[in-house]
């Protein structure tokens, strides 16, 4: 499926180096070695702005920066007032990338994990916007790659549960039914407790509870199951706690 497909190029970190960059270097190889200085020389001489971009095909150098884990070029590119929002052709941003770090845990190429943990805390503090309507989120972006440490900091800091769906149905799958189509237990129960809508369906037509099925994730349903059948104000916490 297409969205399917996304998703995994993105979180598989396909940025290719590219584009002009004076005789001494690329800029994408200066954000990428987090070369801070050499940015930061860039533009004071007026070479480059904060929303310069990288690659091919381009995108933002902020997003640049997030998505490989260089957080001083991160934080320069904040403090010289980069657009924070700026996306790439797709829609992704720098705080969903930043949020879609691989589950691969020392990995070649793989970020530190707190590294964009910091990253996500940067962005968000400095004011990126955590709502994407009718599309992926940050959060979508952390549940997905099972960063349960960002998705907490996102939730905590209001970002929605249900990334960027609303009312009944959606064009992309919820932040819970990527958990579940992962396998991530601890990143579904965390959704559900602040308030996830498990009956919400997805491009397949199918809920959480579907998807949970779909991909043999029987030691979900019961917790799905139970989330799906709260009443109205009634707290996931209070009934499902022991599912």
């Amino acid at each position: 499926m297409r969205w399917r497909r996304s998703v995994l190029r993105l979180i598989a970190g396909v940025l290719v180096a590219a584009g002009p960059y004076a005789a001494r270097a690329t800029l994408f190889q200066d954000v990428e070695r987090d070369d801070a200085s050499a940015v930061r020389r860039a533009l004071d001489a007026g070479e480059i702005t904060a929303n310069a971009t990288v690659g091919e095909p381009p995108v933002p150098m902020l997003v640049a920066a997030a998505r490989v884990g260089s957080i001083q070029v991160v934080r320069l590119l904040v403090e010289r007032k980069a657009d924070l929002d700026a996306k790439t052709a797709t829609g992704e941003t720098a705080v969903m990338l930043a949020s879609a770090v691989p589950d691969a845990p020392g990995e070649p190429g793989v970020p530190q994990r707190q590294v964009q943990a910091e990253i996500v805390r940067v962005l968000v503090e400095a004011g990126a916007s955590l709502q994407n309507p009718g599309y992926f989120t940050a959060v979508s972006y952390a549940a997905y790659a099972g960063h349960v440490e960002i998705l907490r900091y996102l939730l905590d800091r209001k970002a929605s549960p249900d990334g960027g769906a609303s009312g009944g149905e959606s064009r992309y799958p919820t932040p819970l039914a990527m958990a579940v189509m992962k396998g991530d237990a601890e990143a579904v129960r965390l959704l559900l407790e602040r308030g996830a809508n498990p009956r919400i369906k997805g491009p397949a037509g199918e809920d959480a509870l579907g998807s949970a099925r779909k991909f043999n994730r029987v030691e979900m349903v019961p917790l799905l199951e139970c989330a799906a059948a709260l009443a109205p104000g009634e707290r996931f916490a209070e009934r499902c706690e022991k599912r």
